[in-house]
């Protein structure tokens, strides 16, 4: 028992809900930590993954309960254990912070927005050990090195600088990396990682990685690394725990779970992950695994998209496809930000985009990585004019749309045809409006329609087309999931019959599972309804699914440009190379997947 540190045996949490049966969000789970062992927790959004981590924190809140029969002992040395469930709100203030630390998943809500980054960590210090105000400034500047925020050879005077910055000054990834200084402030036995690298990108991510396990090994901390991404487990984990509707069904070793998965769900969740380097027409989705049913009723899905879109329509899209004609053309655009000066100068002049020239093809899909910051969705944004160019043409079929004449009316009628699915489903509806009255909403500003009589049935097709149930018309946008969620901006972009849609990071807030549908949902009624697309991801696992061709971009500039497969598996650009290098390791090639992938 020396090498155990955290022993959680029938963990069972229950939350009341008015007038119906408590929710149990997880039952009877169980499993030991060791020091300097990374455990993995996996599982889908609602598995109990986090409620779990929150109760081993002790941040369960009222009226949640932890079952009495429920034990999590924390092992402070072999002859001394706490029961961590028996403690007071008092008591925890020696242990939490001090002996078990935790990493949240958005750094961006986790810190105070009106306190400087040095004040926050400082305080998480000061709140643990005994010493003075430049004491904790030197300790925090010394952290932020160990987590390479700041470089060993930094001054000081440029380090105490830094610690006067706020958190909206730091990008996703120097945020994170600032917290897991915090966490590590009071040298831990058990960090808590909870989704540490869930919407950060694949170069930043593997930075991160590296850190925790860097720590874990230097520190012989233990840890509890939590994500829905097997691919980022495998990196990280010595063992895994699978986790489904609050129980765990499945751990042991990371080379067993991974390679010899006994559970269906199990199966399902590596399955479900694009594969990089085989490419793939359909991915499996974790129901696949857990039933025998079958939903493919293509005769009424045509039916659906006719009454969305004419048949002649769908004809002279098929042709345009078949010619490969140019349907968007962009001609070295810049895009500039910075404050106005002189004469319609800009001062402190910032280029998001410089000099970018490609053409996309009718009925195509144009994959777009990079890293954030690389001006991704400043293009998208400007192809739409939802910004204006500095210089440079945009072309849309033979109308040039770069024009700052053009009238409100004219953009309009434009925008009818060219779309867009935003990354935050959450942010993307109004919490006002019913899911019917958001997706019928376009065609009463458009004037598409009629009458009512006529948008309520596309409303319903629509729903229909998406995989959601006509019930939800009148429902609200916070009755449901983020990846129904993300259905049914999907639902309303289409309600406009675009020819041109562009999904903006729309899947990389999604559990793989979830993911996996919304990208079959996409590349389903991209090849339906012959839309031409512009797929943006820092994800190239998921661009190379979808995409035709690839454009990789960096620092506002085009890297590199080809079709998928070429980009892929023959990069010629280094920083294609080490895109793809960042990319989490993944078993492609299993044995029990190849009679699903076929």
């Amino acid at each position: 028992m020396s090498d155990i540190v955290l022993d959680v045996s029938n963990l069972r949490i229950e939350f009341p809900l008015q007038g119906k049966s408590n929710k149990i969000a997880v039952n009877d789970i169980n499993f030991q930590l060791k020091r300097g062992e990374i455990l993995g927790i996996v599982g889908e959004s609602g598995s109990g993954k986090s409620v779990t981590s929150l109760a081993i924190m002790g941040l369960i809140q009222n009226p949640g309960k932890i079952a009495q029969e429920s034990s999590i002992k924390y092992y402070q040395s072999p002859e001394y254990t706490i029961d961590l469930t028996r403690l007071e709100s008092s008591e925890w203030t020696r242990y939490r912070g001090q002996e078990i630390a935790m990493i949240f998943q958005e750094p961006m809500s986790a810190f105070n927005p009106v306190y400087t980054i040095g004040y926050q960590l400082t305080e998480a210090i000061k709140l643990h050990q005994n010493i003075t105000q430049e004491k904790a400034n030197q300790e925090a500047i010394n952290l932020l090195k160990s987590v390479r925020v700041l470089k060993q050879t930094c001054p000081d005077k440029q380090a105490k600088a830094y610690l006067k910055r706020y958190p909206h000054e730091l990008s996703g990834g120097q945020l994170q990396r600032v917290m897991i200084a915090m966490a590590i402030s009071c040298n831990p036995t058990i960090l808590i990682a909870d989704e540490p690298t869930t919407a950060l990108d694949v170069t930043v991510q593997k930075g991160i990685l590296e850190l925790l396990k860097g720590l874990c090994q230097d520190k012989n901390i233990a840890m509890i690394f939590i994500s829905h991404d097997l691919g980022v487990i495998n990196e990280v984990a010595d063992n895994i725990l699978v986790m489904y509707q609050g129980k765990v069904i499945e751990k042991g070793k990371k080379e067993n779970i991974l390679y010899s998965p006994q559970d269906p769900y199990t199966k399902g969740l590596l399955a479900c992950r694009p594969p990089l380097h085989v490419k793939v027409d359909k991915l499996p989705t974790v129901a696949d695994f857990l039933t025998d049913n079958q939903v493919t009723e293509a005769s009424q899905q045509s039916d659906l998209i006719y009454q969305i879109i004419p048949h002649d329509e769908i004809e002279s899209r098929t042709q345009e496809a078949q010619e490969k004609k140019v349907l968007l053309s962009v001609d070295k655009l810049n895009v500039e930000f910075g404050k106005s000066g002189f004469l319609g100068s800009k001062s402190n002049k910032f280029t998001a985009v410089n000099n970018m020239s490609f053409e996309v093809y009718a009925g195509e899909t144009l994959g777009l990585v990079g890293e954030s910051g690389c001006g991704k969705s400043t293009l998208a944004r400007t192809i739409l004019r939802l910004i204006s160019a500095a210089s440079g043409t945009i072309s849309f079929e033979t109308y040039e749309i770069s024009k700052k004449s053009m009238s409100n009316k004219w953009l309009r009628n434009l925008r009818k045809n060219m779309q867009i699915v935003f990354q935050n489903p959450y942010n993307s509806l109004n919490p006002r409006l019913t899911v019917g009255q958001a997706i019928a909403e376009p065609m009463i500003i458009h004037k598409t329609q009629s009458n009512s009589k006529q948008i309520n049935e596309i409303v319903a097709a629509l729903l229909t087309l998406v995989g959601l149930d006509i019930d939800s018309f009148n429902r609200y946008p916070h009755e449901f999931s983020g990846g129904q969620r993300q259905r049914i901006c999907i639902a309303r972009a289409l309600a406009l019959n675009p020819r041109f849609l562009i999904c903006d990071e729309s899947v990389s807030a999604l559990d793989v599972s979830v993911q996996a549908q919304v990208l079959n949902l996409l590349k389903d009624l991209q090849e339906k309804l012959k839309l031409t697309c512009i797929f943006i991801s820092h994800d190239l696992s998921v661009v190379r699914f979808m995409s035709d061709r690839i454009m990789v971009m960096n620092q506002g500039e085009i890297v590199e440009i080809g079709d998928a497969e070429t980009i892929i598996n023959n990069p010629q650009e280094e920083y294609t190379k080490n895109l793809l290098d960042s990319i989490p390791q993944f078993p492609e090639s299993l044995d029990w997947t190849s009679g699903v992938r076929t």
